[in-house]
């Protein structure tokens, strides 16, 4: 599922041009568990910090394995310096993982042979504004269910 989903939504142009994420380029902007650079001596920023804004950073949580279906959550993530930017990311990951809107140019839910049967958000969760390092966060929560 980790994979899968990472494969999902980096294969959506519109969410990697938002985040910037280029992963032929090493501009990876997707992560599991935790923001990590690839040669962190090449994606200093102006600050001194690896950590390039935005990005997401997804976990998953296995609820329900049995052999027809697989039922998982996921929490995203989302940081970013930019409020507009939060918006506009915000907006294109519930129209790829929220099945029940109505998206036309959502990618295709069959990834290396695994079907995504369903996607749904559970919570908007929680929106932060870090004063320290001057960035808002917002964690999404979602159901997704995987065929066998």
């Amino acid at each position: 599922m980790i994979t899968t989903f990472f494969q999902y939504v980096t294969s959506d142009s519109k969410l990697s041009e938002l985040l910037d994420h280029y992963p032929y380029e090493n501009k990876l902007k997707i992560f599991f568990g935790r923001p990590q650079a690839i040669d962190k001596e090449k994606q200093l920023n102006e600050k001194g910090s690896f950590i390039d804004y935005p990005y997401i950073v997804y976990n998953v949580v296995p609820l329900i394995q049995n052999e027809v279906t697989n039922e998982h959550r996921v929490q995203v993530t989302l940081v970013t310096a930019d409020e507009m930017q939060l918006s506009a990311i915000t907006s294109r990951l519930i129209e790829l993982l929220d099945f029940k809107k109505l998206v036309t140019d959502r990618p295709s839910n069959l990834v290396n042979n695994q079907i995504i049967l369903n996607s749904q958000l559970m919570t908007g969760g929680s929106f932060l504004f870090h004063k320290n390092e001057k960035v808002f966060e917002q964690n999404q929560y979602f159901l997704i269910t995987l065929k066998g």
